[in-house]
């Protein structure tokens, strides 16, 4: 146990925390290893312990929001309601909940703007469980025989990229001022449609 009397884990989810506060006070460029360190109380040799650099400690500020989104959205997909209307469903939570992000915590935005641009694993991981999330319900949606019978994979790459003009970071910080939300529906119905 360090000197603070904190596990790894929670140094780490305390340095989240501050650099959260810092990244919304300052801006995501201002935000200092040294500074977050100063006020956890340890040395900034400790932090760096936990985090190779600063990229590192805001990488674990975008990494944490993805995670918690994630695990929103699996909800979702385990509810027990028509596959079609958990697909829009799906698709509107996305869109909402980055929009919500870029409009309410721009800074922190901007940092994982910078990472999905860079592909970083942490969205490798993201990228990879909304595959899997869209493969599961359209699989629910072709044994519910509500969109025709072909390749999993081909339907879930149709609707994942039908729905990016929506979900893409950079398209939706783009039209941030914009309710686009009818034209999502409009957009993944008619795909839906075509597929059924």
């Amino acid at each position: 146990m360090p000197r603070t009397g904190l596990t790894a884990s929670e140094i780490q989810d305390k340095a989240v925390e501050i650099t959260i506060g810092e990244m919304r006070a300052k801006g995501f460029e201002k935000v200092r290893l040294v500074d977050v360190a100063k006020e956890m109380g340890i040395s900034h040799a400790a932090l760096y312990s936990h985090f190779q650099d600063k990229t590192a400690l805001l990488d674990a500020v975008s990494e944490r929001w993805l995670v918690k989104l994630d695990e929103k959205q699996d909800l979702l997909v385990k509810e027990k309601r028509d596959p079609i209307q958990k697909i829009l469903t799906w698709f509107l939570n996305l869109h909402r909940m980055k929009l919500e992000k870029v409009n309410l915590d721009p800074e922190l935005y901007k940092a994982f703007d910078m990472a999905a641009e860079e592909s970083k694993p942490f969205i490798q991981t993201h990228l990879a469980n909304m595959r899997i999330q869209m493969s599961s319900l359209v699989t629910e949606a072709i044994n519910q025989k509500k969109i025709k019978k072909r390749d999993v994979n081909l339907v879930t790459e149709i609707l994942i990229s039908a729905g990016a003009a929506f979900t893409h970071p950079k398209l939706v910080a783009q039209h941030c001022h914009e309710n686009r939300e009818s034209l999502l529906v409009d957009t993944i119905e008619a795909v839906l449609k075509g597929l059924g």
